[in-house]
């Protein structure tokens, strides 16, 4: 029988850890969070099942651009999109790329471990830092003329993608953390599978690779991290996000 895991008892002194994730937890839904991390309730939301195909193409892509960290020369991708940056070659790099690791911040006014695992990480010939997240999708066509459309991070319509922007935005916050020179600037790899105009899947799909910048502002982490903390250190659950469709289906606010 596994051992039990070990959640957050309020006013504890012992270090806890929290996983890029969970700050997004808390950012979408305060109730949630406090009833997922606290040890006297325990109460998660529902997983999904699990993305196989969109995890494989990550593997993929970081097995290429892993070549050009050991040679240290530039992805044709982002040849492709005038971006003359390198994957950036450190000894921690698989580390940080690992679910259960990640790059890490011991923040000590909160004795908050925080945490997460990047795609990648691109260096410019200054050797500042570019944060790199993969997002696999199909691609958009256009319903009269079936033209592809361009891949953008416009959350109209696509509210995933305000996430999208918070999660590089953490990785930004952890590396600055770490001491490491971060742009503001990070890239998103969009991996886009075609399939429309396409005769057969022949056991096949084909991919149109987008590269799109993204300014991010950390400067948000250090206050959420404080609220965090006092809401863990708290007795009283406090209120969900009204537009919570979790603590809707409860029946609770």
């Amino acid at each position: 029988m596994g051992v039990k895991k070990k959640l957050y008892i309020a006013g504890q002194n012992e270090p806890f850890e929290l996983s890029r994730s969970k700050v997004d937890l808390f950012l979408q839904c305060p109730k949630c969070f406090y009833l997922d991390r606290s040890e006297n309730h325990r109460i998660a939301r529902p997983g999904g099942p699990m993305s196989y195909i969109p995890t494989a193409i990550d593997l993929l892509l970081k097995k290429e651009f892993d070549i050009h960290r050991q040679n240290e020369t530039v992805h044709p991708y982002c040849e492709d999109h005038s971006l003359s940056l390198i994957p950036f070659k450190h000894n921690d790099i698989e580390e940080w790329q690992n679910n259960r690791k990640g790059i890490r911040y011991h923040h000590k006014d909160t004795n908050l471990i925080i945490y997460g695992a990047i795609d990648d990480c691109w260096r410019d010939n200054n050797n500042v830092l570019h944060i790199v997240d993969y997002k696999s999708t199909t691609a958009s066509y256009d319903p009269k003329t079936l033209e592809i459309k361009a891949v953008n991070l416009d959350e109209k319509g696509a509210p995933h993608k305000y996430w999208y922007k918070k999660q590089v935005e953490i990785y930004q916050w952890l590396f600055s953390k770490n001491d490491f020179d971060v742009s503001n600037t990070a890239y998103f790899v969009f991996a886009s599978a075609l399939y429309k105009n396409v005769e057969a899947f022949d056991k096949k799909l084909d991919f149109k690779i987008d590269i799109i910048s993204y300014d991010g502002d950390h400067s948000w982490m250090d206050n959420t991290i404080v609220n965090i903390k006092k809401t863990l250190d708290s007795n009283d659950i406090p209120e969900g996000n009204k537009n919570c469709i979790h603590c809707k289906y409860r029946g609770v606010n």
